[in-house]
């Protein structure tokens, strides 16, 4: 759609161009000046500046400034043995023909006016240029008039030799009389005349124009190159609009994925550092659904880490023990050792059943908030239920689990307060094991640290005892 608006609009271009340059040579003659054209207009040039420096001359001022017809006719004798081509007249202001033979009447402006007219009919059948000029004193007070009249025999021959624009054209030598047009010469088919307007080619310093028609197929022929210069811009607005277009959608295509990227991060809550939009009309939209996304990925993730922690001791509850251990069980095929500790407050039912459940919880609390701060940030603390927890140590070997254990032991809070004014001492024994990969099933390893746990209990509490593999 846009490329034929732009066609469009490059065709009414092409045509007014078109038009605009028909018109010109209707009117002003645009067509290539011809060589006969140049020569004639040479010569009136130079028949101009001939008559201006005769004017201006010391002995022409003199002359009329004496209107001594002796000198004049003297200084217009010497000037005609110069150029024998060309006849002098002088007019002086206020004389007639009679008192000054071999001068043009004088007296008036119309008397002037009237030779030039005689002149020009001369010229009509003569082929010749008369070119006048005044003479003024000093004073600029004119005195009369130079006129110059110079014969062009050759002018059938230079209007022979004009090169017409094409094939079955017309052309005509026009000479300007008043408010009349005559036709001097003609050349080629006199019938195009009637079919087409003419180009109007003027002799600059004449009373000369010629008059070019051309017919049909020269028209066609002049506009061919308009046409084909509106078939190229065509072409190239329709590449740059299609370039424009391929540009455009390949970037709302690459914003559109960002987007569906950014959508489908949203559902596995997981952002990216950055969604690079090159387009302002995906920006504003773009932010909103970063907003969105950063609220509904944070909310998201909150409830993930509440679901799988334990609401009472803030560690991580049953369900997130089972996954882990899944996780590291699978790792045993890659030659990992990863161990186990089971622990169990001492005496939680006596708290309970001495100071309330509201006591044991604190208890509970405090005893979550111990392991949390004296193991490290890579073993993963669970409570599986009641006062019993659960510490796995990924890729730790037993021995090495075991030393973990005493330095959570020696570092762990003697006294815990339990409600305001009750505090009580806080013991723990543990079990402690280790996965194997000769393990079939994933709780074996759970199963040894509870038998160990037991036995921690039955020899008198507050210890820890471990259970190896097979």
């Amino acid at each position: 759609m846009l490329t034929a608006f732009l066609s469009a609009l490059a065709a009414l271009a092409v045509l007014s161009v078109f038009l605009t340059r028909e018109k010109d040579e209707m009117d002003t003659g645009v067509l290539q000046k011809p060589a006969m054209a140049t020569q004639i207009e040479y010569l009136a040039e130079t028949m101009r500046q001939s008559v201006e420096a005769i004017a201006s001359h010391p002995q022409t001022l003199a002359c009329f400034e004496a209107g001594n017809s002796e000198a004049c006719r003297t200084q217009a004798v010497n000037l005609y043995a110069l150029n024998r081509e060309a006849t002098l007249y002088f007019v002086q202001e206020g004389q007639s023909a009679d008192l000054l033979p071999g001068f043009l009447s004088g007296g008036t402006r119309r008397l002037v006016e009237r030779a030039a007219r005689q002149n020009s009919a001369a010229s009509a059948a003569t082929f010749s240029l008369a070119v006048s000029q005044p003479v003024l004193n000093p004073e600029k007070n004119r005195l009369g008039f130079v006129v110059l009249e110079q014969g062009v025999p050759q002018l059938q021959t230079l209007f022979d030799t004009l090169p017409l624009p094409a094939a079955g054209a017309y052309a005509e030598l026009l000479q300007s009389q008043g408010t009349e047009t005559s036709v001097l010469m003609r050349r080629g088919n006199q019938a195009i005349k009637n079919s087409a307007p003419a180009s109007m080619i003027t002799l600059a310093g004449t009373p000369w124009k010629i008059a070019v028609w051309r017919n049909g197929t020269a028209n066609l022929q002049a506009a061919l190159p308009y046409l084909l210069a509106w078939i190229l811009l065509s072409l190239v607005i329709a590449i740059f609009v299609m370039a424009i277009f391929m540009t455009l959608r390949n970037k709302v295509i690459d914003n559109l994925k960002i987007m569906a990227t950014l959508i489908n991060d949203m559902r596995q809550n997981k952002l990216r550092p950055d969604y690079p939009i090159n387009l302002v009309e995906f920006e504003s939209p773009m932010k909103t659904m970063l907003k969105i996304a950063h609220v509904q990925v944070g909310r998201q993730k909150e409830a993930t880490s509440q679901a799988k922690l334990d609401h009472l001791s803030k560690v991580n509850n049953r369900r997130s023990f089972e996954e882990k251990q899944a996780e590291l069980f699978k790792t045993l095929k890659d030659g990992w050792t990863h161990s186990l500790l089971i622990l169990d407050i001492d005496n939680f039912k006596q708290i309970n059943d001495t100071f309330g459940h509201e006591a044991g919880d604190q208890m509970i609390v405090a005893f979550g908030r111990a392991l949390r701060e004296n193991l490290r940030s890579s073993d993963f603390i669970a409570r599986l239920g009641g006062d019993e927890f659960c510490v796995l140590f990924p890729y730790t070997p037993l021995d090495r689990a075991q030393e973990l254990c005493d330095r959570l032991r020696g570092n762990m809070p003697e006294m815990v307060e339990l409600i305001p004014g009750v505090s009580h001492k806080l013991a723990w024994s543990g079990g402690l094991s280790e996965y194997s990969k000769s393990d079939s099933q994933e709780n074996a390893a759970l199963s040894r640290a509870d038998a160990a746990l037991l036995e921690a209990k039955r020899s008198g509490r507050n210890n820890t005892r471990i259970k190896a593999a097979a």
